[in-house]
């Protein structure tokens, strides 16, 4: 597109601002058109309201001064150049996202009119339904701000509260009619420099550049309002609904000190906010920056990363024969390393795990490190290795498929056949980890059974259900529940429970484990009710399992 199309031409030689009002009479800057009329070093003479509200002046600053701040070329040559050559021509950029076009022209030896025309995103980067930039776009956008180390930008989370109630009570078509009007609603209510797109099905994202960034409040609160007055437009059944509201998260994009979180944290960060925006009554703002204990998501963000970077592993914790006193066994248990070396136990990260289905593949981890361990063992006393395993771990079959490999891959290093015999690694689950039908549970579990794992149940004692997994799955170990094995020493009842559950083991076969013994008191008592094994602090706290030798680690490179 030619720069001249329905531009000016008359006047070139009368001043600057004879100039804007020729382009004013043409319909430029009445009707919205950045126009700016500079001179050819680039000093700025005048400019239309237009490109007064999008490029404010700070100071003395050159056109293109005031145009970097939002403004990015990328052609040749570049904006100074274009104005000193005097020749017309035409600069494509980006702003905001959205693709501009510079249009450079003459107007006589010093002075230069320049008019930007904004586009919107390319049809491929815009949502369908209400015509904004799409998350891949935003997404593009915020890559580029942190590549760039740009600070004093926000983001702004909006999450429509109760949509999936509108499309289920409604139907779709009203679903999608509150989208569109909300975005609507939405972009009249924001400054026009605040970058909006769709974010995802009930989500919208907003980008805050850093001179409205002290504004987020009052933009979110500004949001907030508009939503109030998008209306179902239902018939009778929208109005037991009430009003259309978004909860809202705020806050800081980009590396350096106008964030307190890390880049790759931030978009956990603004789902922490939403998330505490709906628990706590939906209809709010929440600012992700004044968040005092780390949500789910952020959480979960750094559990990702752990994972992929092999910051996963397992302490183990030693088990005794009670009788005896030497240890016959030990448990995995999960512990996070961060960044910086500090080591976070399981009950610090374990519920985001859950709540976010990654704990399928903390016990993947933890389990061939295991199966490691007792190859780098093989020169010591057998023992029974206990890990920990979840329900969403049963949800997984290929994972379980690669266990028996690994497994079988290791016994084939110290010269076991892989065939079916007990094998050392045993299966530790509580009741409320497994699947709430015993039988799917054994379907799922058989594969690792008939390859000769064991399985131990977890905290007995501590439900109701426990005896109907004792009836239908094949447990080898009873663990018995910690908060009883701690109140011993002082509840007459606390024994006698302990006690009945170790003379039900012992007529079933079972192996009795007691966990969180803190001492030899407890030790004794224990010992005298016949429990077979133990567990807890007084035997020895979880200690991160060393790397292996170079011998054992070339026996398992493999597995």
């Amino acid at each position: 597109m030619s720069p001249r199309v329905g531009w000016p031409t008359a006047g070139r030689e009368g001043t600057g601002t004879m100039q804007l009002d020729n382009v004013a009479a043409y319909g430029g800057a009445d009707s919205g058109m950045v126009v700016f009329l500079c001179t050819a070093s680039g000093r700025v003479l005048s400019a239309s309201p237009r490109a007064e509200e999008l490029f404010p002046a700070d100071g003395e600053q050159t056109l293109r001064e005031r145009l970097e701040s939002r403004l990015r070329l990328n052609t040749t040559p570049s904006l100074g150049s274009a104005l000193i050559d005097g020749e017309e021509t035409s600069l494509a950029g980006l702003m905001d996202n959205r693709e501009i076009t510079l249009g450079v022209t003459p107007l006589n030896d010093h002075q230069r009119m320049v008019v930007m025309i904004e586009s919107l995103c390319p049809p491929t980067s815009l949502d369908s339904l209400t015509g904004l930039p799409d998350r891949s776009a935003m997404l593009e956008r915020i890559r580029e701000i942190q590549s760039d180390g740009e600070g004093g930008h926000r983001l702004m989370l909006i999450d429509i509260d109760r949509l999936k109630t509108v499309n289920d009570y409604l139907g779709y078509h009203v679903g999608d009619r509150v989208i569109r009007d909300l975005a609507v609603a939405m972009q009249a209510a924001v400054p026009d420099d605040v970058m909006a797109s769709r974010w995802s099905g009930h989500e919208f994202m907003l980008l805050i550049p850093p001179r409205q960034a002290e504004h987020s409040s009052q933009i979110a609160e500004r949001i907030r309002s508009a939503a109030a007055s998008v209306r179902f437009n239902a018939g009778e059944k929208a109005t037991q609904l009430g009003t259309v509201t978004v909860s809202i998260g705020h806050g800081a994009l980009g590396p350096g000190e106008t964030s307190r979180t890390q880049p790759r944290d931030q978009l956990s960060s603004l789902n922490a906010a939403v998330y505490e925006a709906k628990r706590t009554g939906r209809d709010r703002v929440v600012n992700a920056d004044r968040l005092q204990q780390p949500s789910v998501y952020t959480t979960g963000g750094a559990l990702d990363r752990a994972i992929h970077e092999g910051r996963i592993v397992a302490a183990s914790q030693p088990i005794v024969d009670l009788k005896t006193g030497e240890v016959v066994a030990d448990e995995a248990l999960a512990r996070m390393i961060t960044p910086e070396g500090d080591v976070i136990p399981a009950g610090l990260f374990i519920e985001a795990a859950s709540r976010l289905q990654m704990a399928h593949r903390i016990d993947f981890e933890i389990i061939n490190q295991t199966i490691t361990n007792c190859v780098a063992s093989i020169d010591h006393r057998p023992m029974a290795h206990f890990v920990n395993i979840s329900g969403d771990f049963l949800q997984h079959p290929e994972l379980m498929e690669q266990v028996i490999s690994n497994a079988r891959a290791a016994c084939e290093c110290i010269g076991g056949s892989g065939q079916v015999e007990v094998k050392p690694l045993v299966l530790e689950m509580t009741e409320r980890e497994v699947l709430e039908d015993t039988a799917d549970a054994f379907s799922a579990l058989k594969p690792l059974i008939d390859f000769g794992l064991r399985l131990a149940l977890d905290d007995f004692g501590s439900g109701y259900s426990s005896y109907r997994y004792l009836l239908d799955m094949p447990f080898t170990f009873l663990k018995i529940e910690g908060a009883l094995v701690q109140n011993m020493s002082e509840s007459v009842r606390a024994q006698k429970i302990v006690q009945h559950i170790q003379a039900m083991a012992k007529d079933m076969g079972l192996i009795t484990v007691a966990e969180f013994i803190g001492d030899a008191r407890t030790a004794d008592m224990l010992r005298e009710m016949g429990i077979d094994w133990g567990q807890g602090f007084h035997f020895g706290r979880p200690e991160i399992i060393r790397p292996l030798t170079n011998h054992n680690r070339a026996m398992v490179h493999d597995i």
